[in-house]
Order: C-alpha cells, then sequence, then structure tokens
C-alpha cells in the first residue's frame, strides 16, 4: 500500500488518533509518527522492520526516542499509551 492510501484508509479506521498524538508531543517526527500508527494498528515489531524496511536496531532507536518525546518511562508501555489515544 502506497503512503498516501496508507494514511487515508488509517484515518478512516483511527480518525482522531495522528491529531491525538501530535497534541501529547509536537515534536515527533513523521517517521515517529507513522511508527505510532503501525503499533496502534497492532503490527509487530517484525512487520514494522520490513513495511519501514529499517535495522532492528533503528527501530529500537525510534521507539526510544518516542518514549522519550512521551514522557514514558520503563516500566510504562508504549503499546498501552498509544493504544489508549
Amino acid at each position: 500500500m502506497n503512503e498516501p492510501n496508507f494514511e487515508i484508509e488509517f484515518a478512516k479506521v483511527y480518525p482522531d488518533f495522528t491529531q491525538k498524538l501530535i497534541y501529547l508531543c509536537e515534536d515527533l517526527t513523521v517517521t515517529e509518527v507513522k511508527i505510532c500508527m503501525y503499533i496502534r494498528m497492532n503490527f509487530s515489531n517484525k512487520q514494522i522492520l520490513g513495511l519501514m524496511q529499517i535495522s532492528e536496531s533503528t527501530l529500537s532507536n525510534l521507539r526510544s526516542s518516542i518514549r522519550k518525546k512521551l514522557s514514558l518511562n520503563r516500566e510504562k508501555s508504549l503499546f498501552s499509551k498509544i493504544i489508549n489515544l
């Protein structure tokens, strides 16, 4: 699925997600927002790696960056935070 179609289809299923996420943290990059979208869709790390064509270490770094920007410590789940937006 190409980029514009993905975002359109995602918005149909999760209409307020992106706005809520950006409201929560406007410093997220486009790539970080996309990872959050994939997490919201319950995609595994392996699926995200394949779709974004990035390495495991890059995904790990991006997830750490997202956690930091959302002020999540290690005890709080990034998945839970994103699912509950």
